[in-house]
């Protein structure tokens, strides 16, 4: 049985914070309960204390990811409802595909796969449909046959401003989560194995930077891979 996308968001989000949590003493014992408005309530020896959770990323490249990691699913439906559609495997590299509609990516590749299903165990390069740099077509490994796409992606260093963005737009709500627990916390998730959208929070600027917010704590969590990491408590303007 699938887990409903709900289910799964809460479940990733309860590992951050349990993950933040074994990184750092900053934050108390006790029992941590997911929640609405904050995310979760962290009920400690002194008193509950609220958390709320945001990632820090470009928020159009993991968008594009999103969109394009569905189109070699797609188009393989396509190809499968074709006729004499052998099954084969399938690799595809994408480039330049923002501006090309969904149902053209999935269209094209379908048909490109479909006119070269005969030259299995062959990568091409050229005269490929827009938004691909490679296509790559092979025999099957599992019945039916199995499509997969990547994409190159950069990491660049968190410039202030989007981390200040990040603070500002919880920053308002804050409010509404003190109806929750009398004292609040904003715990920011900068992943170093996010994908496309990475950003990288260099701890020399965050000892240098202060930022305006009504939070009692904003902590950022520079999460390694395993899920081990360092938390750095934001300064406050």
């Amino acid at each position: 049985m699938l887990m409903p996308a709900v289910d799964r968001k809460k479940r990733i989000e309860t590992q951050y914070v349990e993950e933040a949590r074994r990184a750092s003493s900053i934050f108390p014992s006790g029992r941590l309960d997911p929640h609405e408005r904050p995310d979760f309530l962290l009920l400690a020896d002194h008193g509950k204390i609220g958390i709320e959770l945001t990632e820090l990323c470009r928020e159009e490249p993991r968008a594009e990811a999103g969109r394009l990691v569905k189109v070699p699913g797609r188009a393989k439906e396509i190809y499968d409802r074709l006729p004499d559609a052998d099954p084969v495997d399938v690799g595809i590299g994408f480039w330049r595909a923002e501006d090309i509609g969904f149902n053209v990516l999935t269209r094209s590749l379908a048909d490109f796969v479909y006119a070269n299903r005969n030259s299995k165990g062959t990568g091409f390069e050229t005269g490929l449909p827009p938004g691909y740099c490679h296509i790559g077509i092979h025999e099957p490994l599992v019945a039916g046959g199995r499509w997969h796409g990547g994409r190159a992606f950069d990491t660049i260093v968190a410039p202030k401003e989007l981390l200040e963005a990040r603070i500002a737009e919880k920053n308002g709500r804050v409010n509404d989560y003190r109806l929750s627990a009398p004292e609040v916390w904003l715990l920011i998730v900068n992943d170093q194995f996010l994908g496309p959208g990475e950003v990288y929070a260099r701890p020399d600027h965050l000892a240098q930077w202060k930022f305006a917010f009504d939070f009692d704590k904003v902590l950022l969590f520079s999460r390694e891979p395993g899920g081990s990491g360092d938390v750095i408590e934001i300064q406050r303007r």
